[in-house]
């Protein structure tokens, strides 16, 4: 039963993770190829199917030897389930950054020469918006929406406080040996003596998490939206409807989560098995979010301007490394649109981008590392 929960849990993952980055194209903004900027050019249809048909192919060898890779570990090496999921996935990740900078420096390859024969300028007067609606009315907006899912995401970084001081009040009374890892199944399989970093290990994760998650997604209902003054209110009015949609898609996201990462710590207290149900939400019910939170980008990015005129900050090519990683001193924006998938990429030269990479870094390594020490 263990290991048919632990398998099942790793095809759900791995199925999401491979359909979300072998959708990279289609789910992009529509200003992008393969993280290109392609609006002031033309792209050859047999060359678009081309670069497309070859990624999807490559990707779908790599999900295959991945899946392969996981049972090869689990039979030979009887790696922990958790542990094998991480390892595979991130080997999955680092396939499809090779499949997608490949397929990147094509595309860019073929802009270049296009520009070329065809002599065109690229006017980057980025400070000039033209026609596009920025004024007090959308700013406003974005104003009222932050401040309520401030308030909302406030509950998500309380009940990690309270699960944090629910640990430390009991931690006495603890037994000397404790469990500190659940299978699949929520039943206990890994025991160690009492400690600090064993018992406020999975707070320390909970609570770093939430943290980031709140600042990320409180940062991405700040993020531009370009619309222009044709059918200005009627789009003001979707603009508000699909924040929201954005703000709650990420509380419910947040909390999907903390239903493993808020409540293990509590586990830990009590040494009792984990119901089976909260082991469903924290790891499947925020696949089925993540495709809500999409949809609501997917939409708020439909309303951009179609003026092929309008040249956006983050239109530059030479601003990003391979369509991945944005670094723009002029921009002033902590989160931008990313130009491969749905969602938001940071600005790697903006102090608030390095700051929250750094962190983010660091949280990783430390959850990742402490367990093996």
């Amino acid at each position: 039963m263990k290991n048919i929960i632990g398998d099942t849990v790793f095809i759900i993952i791995i199925l999401f993770i491979h359909l979300l980055v072998i959708s990279t194209q289609l789910i992009s903004s529509k200003d992008y190829f393969y993280g290109v900027y392609i609006r002031s050019i033309e792209l050859d249809d047999n060359f678009k199917n081309k670069i497309g048909k070859g990624f999807k192919f490559s990707l779908n060898k790599g999900l295959l030897i991945v899946i392969m890779i996981y049972f090869i570990v689990k039979f030979l090496f009887m790696l922990n389930t958790g542990i094998n999921i991480l390892l595979i996935s991130c080997i999955y990740l680092f396939i499809a950054y090779i499949n997608l900078k490949k397929a990147y420096t094509k595309v860019k390859e073929y802009k270049n020469k296009y520009i070329t024969e065809h002599n065109i300028e690229i006017n980057k007067k980025y400070d000039k918006f033209n026609n596009v609606y920025k004024d007090k009315e959308l700013t406003l907006i974005q104003n009222k929406v932050v401040k309520k899912f401030k308030v909302l995401f406030g509950v998500c970084v309380g009940l990690s406080i309270l699960s944090f001081l629910y640990v430390a009040i009991n931690y006495k009374s603890m037994p000397e040996t404790i469990i500190t890892h659940w299978g699949a199944n929520g039943e206990p399989d890994v025991f160690s003596r009492k400690s600090i970093k064993d018992v406020f290990l999975m707070n320390f994760i909970d609570l770093s998490m939430v943290i980031l998650l709140v600042y990320i997604f409180l940062g991405s209902l700040r993020s531009r939206i370009y619309i222009d003054n044709d059918k200005k209110d009627e789009k003001l009015i979707k603009a508000k409807k699909y924040l929201n949609g954005i703000g709650y898609s990420s509380l419910l996201l947040i909390l999907s989560m903390q239903s493993m990462t808020t409540v293990i710590p509590i586990y830990i207290v009590k040494q009792e098995n984990i119901p089976i149900a909260i082991v469903i939400i924290g790891c499947i019910v925020p696949i089925f979010i993540t495709v809500a939170l999409i949809y609501f980008y997917i939409m708020i990015t439909s309303l951009n301007t179609k003026d092929k005129s309008v040249y956006k900050m983050e239109s530059d090519d030479e601003k990003w490394i391979y369509g991945f990683i944005y670094y723009n001193k002029d921009d002033p924006q902590f989160l931008v649109q990313k130009r491969l998938g749905a969602g938001w990429s940071v600005n790697m030269a903006n102090p608030k981008g390095k700051i929250f990479t750094a962190l983010l870094f660091i949280i990783t390594v430390v959850s990742l590392v402490l367990p093996f020490i």
